[in-house]
């Protein structure tokens, strides 16, 4: 027997009240690196190149996190009287925040993988490393105004303004790890094609959907 569209509607009401929890949230941001970073690193299962994996594996967890909080507002206009997408819109900020962090790990572990200082400046050389920097740099902002004190010392619509730099930042890191190494690509193309689908849906229900119908007069 299926299911009655009132228990479904509680269900949903139900998930939407537990993702909507704070305590919810940031423990499903942090259990993320613990379980692709701090767990495989203590069961000894990142392979014969530790900083390596970790390298990487920060490396897709960051950008699929930013990936996360820009595909927040197409979402929302899409699914408007979604109760779990509105819900997931509470933590934007959160979410915003981890991929800086993540970014920083990441940023980290190239770090301690390059080994010494001679070999960080050789990196420098590399053009997908000055992308990857303007990105976290772009993140780094972000996450330092992520706050109501930055929203009323900047104004609402510089603050808007400024936070729209997220966009730069998920181009710029997408080519950052598409031109990276061999193997990348495939991974960031997924997220390039996702928000650029749920970005042309969007624009496409707010231009076309919603244009205002003229009625002719005779």
């Amino acid at each position: 027997m299926s299911a009655s569209p009132q228990v479904l509607r509680d269900s949903r009401g139900l998930a939407a009240r537990i993702l909507g929890n704070k305590i919810v949230a940031l423990a499903v941001l942090f259990g993320i690196g613990f379980c692709f970073l701090i767990v495989p690193g203590v069961t000894n299962q990142l392979g014969a190149n530790p900083i390596e994996r970790l390298l990487h594996v920060s490396g897709e967890i960051a950008i699929w996190t930013l990936g996360t909080v820009l595909s927040l507002t197409p979402l929302r206009v899409l699914f408007p009287r979604s109760a779990l997408v509105n819900a997931l819109n509470r933590h934007r900020r959160y979410i915003g925040v981890s991929a800086c962090i993540y970014g920083l790990i990441h940023f980290s572990c190239h770090l301690l993988y390059q080994g010494d200082w001679e070999d960080v400046l050789q990196s420098f050389s590399k053009p997908f490393i000055w992308f990857g920097l303007a990105g976290l740099s772009i993140l780094v902002v972000l996450a330092s105004t992520s706050n109501n004190w930055a929203v009323r010392k900047l104004g609402a619509k510089r603050w808007k303004l400024l936070h729209r730099l997220a966009y730069v930042a998920a181009v710029v890191l997408i080519y950052h790890q598409s031109i990276a190494g061999k193997g990348h690509w495939y991974v960031a193309r997924w997220l390039l094609f996702l928000l650029v689908a749920l970005e042309g849906a969007r624009l496409a229900k707010k231009f076309w959907f919603n244009k205002p119908t003229t009625k002719r007069v005779l």
